[in-house]
């Protein structure tokens, strides 16, 4: 495999398990938060909605560097990658039947997230080093 291949891999890899690290731990606060704070089912929907398209942001982020490449591509890839992931997990972990509807709707918005983030993060300008005198 030659290099850049397998560069892309390894950021596409980083970027999805930076993902998956920050949706696990925020799910553990809001778990906690869930015993402690008496929330309602529509705020626990709408925090975990914001909780998987900042985790596709933060992914893509750490996956293109700032003026890299193919930025709308791996943010697109991270997301697909991400949500497909956690509707296998859902699955696998006795969440039941869900509505195809849904899914395909939140593929497309996690896609739009991860596609927007990585375009920005491709189209900053890299960092310049310090030149040490």
């Amino acid at each position: 495999m030659p290099k850049t291949r397998k560069r892309t891999l390894l950021s596409l890899l980083k970027g999805l398990l930076i993902a998956v690290a920050l949706t696990l731990v925020c799910m553990l606060a809001m778990a906690a938060a869930l015993v402690y704070l008496q929330m309602s089912d529509r705020l626990l929907t709408v925090l975990n909605q914001l909780v998987k398209l900042l985790a596709i942001a933060l992914g893509t982020c750490a996956a293109v560097p700032r003026g890299g490449s193919r930025g709308l591509l791996t943010g697109v890839e991270i997301a697909l990658l991400y949500m497909a992931l956690g509707y296998a997990m859902y699955v696998l972990l006795g969440g039941g039947s869900f509505a195809v509807g849904n899914m395909l709707g939140e593929m497309l918005l996690g896609s739009a997230v991860g596609a927007v983030t990585g375009a920005v993060r491709a189209n900053l300008s890299p960092r310049r080093s310090r030149i040490k005198a």
